[in-house]
């Protein structure tokens, strides 16, 4: 089994002051439907990260649409050791040192594993509730639709020799200084 896990290069920056809900063990209520729709967001501006599911759509969308520095705009590096989870900062999002090389080189990748067959511009994004624990929650690869495709089938899609039930795809998040982030990914074929 081979496993792939973003963590160490998830890192965001932001300098939007929108804050998140407090909750506590309770579900992400953005909205009475059960999908959140990422819009595209401004150059150098993430999208809304006051739910889990409206930083994750914005996330899959940067990363669809191959956008390394906006994808960054709304990651965080995961908690560790005590160290609570933290963005990174402008220079690691839009510099041009072995971070943020690292960083899009990483995007690219999971941009071509994430990524339709012809796909709409803009993509559209949508990420399902998910129950929010501890300001934390993990959205599974079939809980993210790209243009009405799991984000576990576009993977599968672009796979050989791999069946459905090989394909494992969680996205952390979790909320930082008030605003929703992703964490980690974690990502397994076999």
């Amino acid at each position: 089994m081979c496993v792939m896990a973003a963590g160490p290069a998830l890192a965001g920056c932001s300098s939007d002051s929108t804050k998140a809900e407090d909750t506590k063990d309770t579900k992400d209520t953005n909205s009475s439907t059960p999908t959140a729709k990422a819009t595209p967001s401004p150059k150098g501006r993430s999208g809304d990260q006051s739910t889990v599911r409206g930083a994750v759509a914005t996330w899959v969308t940067a990363v669809v649409e191959d956008r390394p520095q906006e994808a960054c705009l709304v990651m965080a590096t995961p908690a560790a050791n005590g160290s609570p989870a933290k963005p990174g900062t402008e220079a690691m999002c839009g510099g041009d040192g072995p971070e943020a090389r690292r960083m899009e080189k990483q995007i690219h990748r999971m941009h071509t594993a994430f990524t339709p067959d012809q796909p709409k511009n803009p993509p559209t994004v949508k990420v399902a509730e998910v129950p929010v624990t501890g300001k934390k929650a993990t959205v599974d690869g079939e809980q993210v639709t790209v243009d009405g495709q799991t984000l576990k089938a576009i993977v599968l899609s672009h796979s050989t020799g791999v069946e459905e039930g090989q394909i494992g795809i969680k996205i952390e998040a979790g909320v930082v200084a008030g605003r929703w982030y992703v964490t980690d990914l974690g990502f397994s074929v076999g």
